[in-house]
């Protein structure tokens, strides 16, 4: 089932592979460069899954699952980290802010798809 998906990354490379994959998939896709002004486009989207990454220079991946977190309209929107970051430190605290799934780059498409479908929100 197609999703809506919103993306978070200060790479612009990164944004583009991303969206692609997922268009690709047959997913609706909005991004943004930063986490600024990402917020206020989500709340607007209101996107069944947020892809963010953990390090940008102004808002941080775990700023923005946290404020995801206390929207009320948004409590079935599942967060997937993608990092860079392998530790199992980075994974737990994300887990603790409230992510859903937590990927490393690079990105491998089938296993992003993979962890898309199984954190995807049921539409009842």
């Amino acid at each position: 089932m197609p999703l809506k998906i919103f993306i978070i990354d200060d790479d612009q490379i990164t944004l583009d592979i991303l969206t692609s994959i997922l268009e690709d998939a047959g997913h609706t896709v909005m991004g943004d460069l930063t986490g600024d002004t990402a917020l206020s486009a989500i709340r607007q989207m209101r996107p069944d899954v947020v892809l963010t990454d953990l390090q940008m220079a102004s808002v941080d991946g775990l700023d923005i699952c946290r404020e995801i977190r206390r929207i009320k309209s948004l409590d079935r929107t599942r967060i997937i980290i993608v990092s860079a970051h392998s530790a199992k430190t980075w994974k737990a605290r994300a887990e603790d802010m409230g992510a859903d799934g937590y990927m490393e780059k690079p990105i491998d498409a089938d296993r992003l798809l993979a962890l898309i479908a199984e954190v995807s929100p049921s539409r009842s």
